[in-house]
């Protein structure tokens, strides 16, 4: 179910005091646990389907037997952003219950759930993606012998330029 803690978002060392190495090293460690996150999101993604697919044979059973009640939802819309803006503790992901045995508005709460979830997974992963995308171009500034990364050069770099 939900996790208990929360893992806070890290920062940055100072890359400044960081040697070549260290910083090659902290690369492959940000790229690492970005593939993580990247694969309990798809993992999450997985989830979510199923629990929808489940949802829409529902839905289909009901309209076929032609006892469907309409319930008009008050908007069909999604919010963007719709997670609580803690970061998931990286624990085991339960089991899927046991879709036979679930209520609809039970079905709907989980995938409610595991979408908040992976609302804040992602936006998790975007922070890692500007921390690795950093790291790079001051790698890469001192590969080329220029001055080091500063706060100046971040929009550039996030914004996709370098």
């Amino acid at each position: 179910m939900l996790p208990t803690g929360k893992a806070p978002v890290e920062t940055l060392p100072d890359l400044l005091s960081l040697s070549d190495d260290e910083l090659s090293t902290l690369l492959e460690q940000l790229g690492e646990r970005e593939d993580a996150v990247s694969r309990r999101r798809r993992v999450l993604h997985g989830r979510i389907d199923i629990l929808r697919a489940e949802r829409t044979a529902r839905l289909k059973a009901r309209v076929s037997a032609g006892n469907f009640e309409v319930r008009t939802p008050a908007s069909f819309d999604r919010p963007i952003y719709a997670g609580t803006g803690d970061v998931p503790v990286e624990d085991e992901l339960q089991p899927l219950p046991d879709l036979a045995t679930v209520d609809d508005d039970t079905l709907w709460a989980e995938v409610r759930r595991l979408e908040q979830e992976e609302d804040d997974i992602s936006l998790n992963r975007r922070v890692m993606h500007a921390q690795i995308d950093i790291v790079r171009a001051e790698r890469t500034k001192r590969s080329r012998g220029g001055e080091h990364v500063d706060a100046g050069d971040l929009g550039s770099i996030l914004g996709g330029g370098q």
